[in-house]
């Protein structure tokens, strides 16, 4: 093939200079993926260190997780005190703290309930259900007229607190006591439960007990008294 015409070599400088320039091209498009690059390796800790706090503030335990610990820790001391307590009690030590553990829970109309049947008094009681045997008043006592109590209408109250406490317990209805059962079956509280479990001709269902002291409610006030004798006696 023919070389071409070229006196001041201009074809040859062309390409020399074509290619400085794809070379400076290269180098320049080098120099910015790897500028590119390196801000990019720089970020990714700071999103590597994001991603460890997200993850350690998921972790974390909340500030309400911990207040059980610092319960658990009451409750803990609160057991072994009283476990160490009992290493040094005998059987009148804790009797004695059971017994001001149940006075402490009582109000005073209880408390006149308790001592009216201290003396073995025996008092009726009643329960009233509807026809579903629904109880629609349960704990209904005389005792708490004849303990004469400040509310008399807190009555089935009391007596279901002295049962829950197992200071006092129900038996079965006793005969000898039809005057004192028409004396309770006569209360207001007692006619009003009755009337709102009866539907039309169907009566209501009406429960007759009695109410005594317990075996822990006997010892119980023999303990207080016995604490007042001696008083007494100083």
């Amino acid at each position: 093939m023919a070389q071409s015409f070229d006196p001041f070599g201009l074809v040859g400088r062309a390409v020399d200079a074509a290619r400085l320039g794809l070379d400076v091209y290269s180098w320049t498009e080098q120099q910015i993926v790897g500028a590119l690059r390196k801000g990019l390796n720089e970020l990714e800790p700071e999103d590597n260190d994001d991603d460890i706090v997200s993850a350690a503030d998921a972790s974390a335990p909340k500030s309400s997780s911990a207040k059980p610990g610092a319960s658990d820790e009451s409750l803990n001391s609160k057991m072994s005190d009283l476990l160490n307590r009992a290493l040094d009690q005998n059987t009148a030590g804790s009797q004695t703290e059971l017994y001001h553990h149940l006075l402490d829970q009582l109000v005073a109309d209880e408390a006149r309930i308790v001592g009216a049947l201290s003396d073995g008094s025996v008092s009726p009681l009643v329960n009233v259900f509807d026809r579903t045997r629904k109880a629609v008043l349960e704990n209904a006592a005389l005792v708490g007229r004849t303990a004469n109590v400040a509310l008399p209408q807190m009555t089935p109250q009391y007596v279901g607190h002295l049962l829950a406490l197992r200071l006092v317990e129900i038996g079965p209805e006793d005969s000898a006591l039809k005057t004192e059962y028409e004396v309770l079956m006569a209360e207001t509280i007692v006619l009003n439960a009755i009337k709102a479990a009866s539907k039309g001709p169907l009566p209501a269902k009406v429960e007759k007990l009695t109410l005594t002291l317990s075996p822990l409610g006997r010892s119980l006030w023999a303990a207080a008294t016995a604490e007042d004798d001696q008083d007494g006696w100083r």
